[in-house]
């Protein structure tokens, strides 16, 4: 176990493992948030690695205006701060960007995740029913059921000022 301090943060341009690992757990590479589409594959991407190379955590993200918007935030080491100093990294990106806040998308089966962000100062900004379904229309390869077995159907909105 390394502690967060000894890994180092990179831009990451070869995607290929975060998009390996959203098509694991998502069964996509496109996020929607705020009712827009992002593809992870398209946009910036923030890595926290050990020193022997190994990816701690990953993220997406992308500024449209004055908000920034969080796509993909995989922890590969749990439990050890990786995903805080991820998403520290990210807010600082974010604010350096010129973003005044910056949301994020969860589905409604997500505990682990509404958990985090809501100790870290996002609040809910937005619940949009059935979003998941209508977006599994066009892309098919989504999860039907995540969390605990819990079907995924909504979509939860968060934010937090910066």
């Amino acid at each position: 176990m390394t502690s967060p301090g000894r890994l180092e943060l990179r831009v990451v341009t070869d995607k290929s493992e975060l998009l390996r690992i959203m098509m694991a757990a998502w069964g996509s590479h496109r996020m929607m948030i705020s009712l827009h589409v992002y593809d992870v594959a398209e946009i910036d991407a923030l890595g926290l690695f050990e020193p022997d190379g190994s990816t701690a955590a990953l993220a997406s993200w992308t500024v449209r205006g004055e908000t920034a918007y969080l796509c993909a935030l995989h922890s590969l080491r749990p439990g050890e701060g990786a995903a805080i100093r991820m998403l520290d990294a990210v807010i600082f990106a974010a604010r350096k960007a010129g973003a005044k806040k910056l949301k994020a998308m969860l589905t409604n089966d997500n505990m682990p995740g509404l958990t985090f962000y809501q100790r870290r100062g996002f609040r809910l900004s937005g619940v949009y029913l059935e979003a998941i379904d209508a977006y599994r229309s066009v892309v098919p390869t989504i999860i039907k059921t995540g969390y605990k077995d819990i079907p995924i159907h909504d979509a939860i909105e968060l934010e937090i000022a910066l």
